[in-house]
């Protein structure tokens, strides 16, 4: 597959075998418009084929995958905390409203729909529940950091020991930055961050003193 800015170019090639030995020759290249979809060949029945494919994976598109590319949208630029167990509904905090509304455009072009309401600050229950809500998710995520560092062995790359230390950071920048949502739910979330750091600290420098294996 190569990549351009516009368009996409898949590289069809014909293997043949002569002896022991597979040898791969070029036959065509496909060519995809990534904003228009339409796809284009010197083989005309081979573009004819490769729209026909992809013509029905676009009309098999589920909810499911929709949903999980706007899962991915929200994990790079904004925060969603589910307001129940089962999901399907989340509270996303006022700084990402303008976000919210890019989304809202997406799924309108696709035929589906955002349901959105405010929670007005200074109530008692809307302040308690916004409250629990970032408080799960943001404790739900030291969990998952803390299982990771409990996970990681002799075998544990150093990139990956790096980037557990990043994840930590991150959500200690969360919990700053949701401060005034988390309220008196503050001061766990940091003690469960510094145990957190601990821990991948005692591994490191554990990991650090074991000897390396030699074949």
């Amino acid at each position: 597959m190569l990549p351009t800015q516009g368009t996409v170019k898949f590289q069809f090639t014909q293997e043949s075998r002569d002896g022991d030995r597979f040898e791969y020759t070029l036959e065509t290249l496909l060519t995809l418009d990534k904003k228009t979809g339409a796809v284009t060949c010197d083989l005309p029945g081979l573009a004819t084929l490769a729209q026909e494919e992809l013509n029905r994976a676009i009309d098999d598109r589920s909810g499911a995958d929709v949903t999980r590319v706007i899962q991915k949208l929200f994990d790079r630029h904004a925060d969603l905390f589910p307001v129940r167990p089962q999901g399907g509904a989340y509270f996303v905090p006022e700084r990402h409203v303008a976000f919210v509304d890019k989304v809202q455009a997406m799924l309108g072009r696709l035929n589906g729909q955002i349901l959105r309401f405010p929670v007005p600050a200074g109530t008692a229950e809307g302040d308690r529940s916004v409250k629990d809500a970032v408080a799960a998710g943001l404790a739900a995520l030291i969990d998952e950091h803390r299982k990771a560092v409990a996970q990681f062995g002799s075998d544990t790359r150093d990139d990956t020991l790096k980037r557990a230390a990043e994840k930590i950071r991150s959500t200690q920048f969360k919990v700053q930055a949701y401060a005034e949502y988390l309220l008196d739910e503050k001061g766990r979330l940091d003690r469960e961050l510094s145990t957190a750091r601990d821990e991948l600290r005692q591994k490191v420098e554990r990991l650090a003193t074991e000897p390396t294996a030699t074949a």
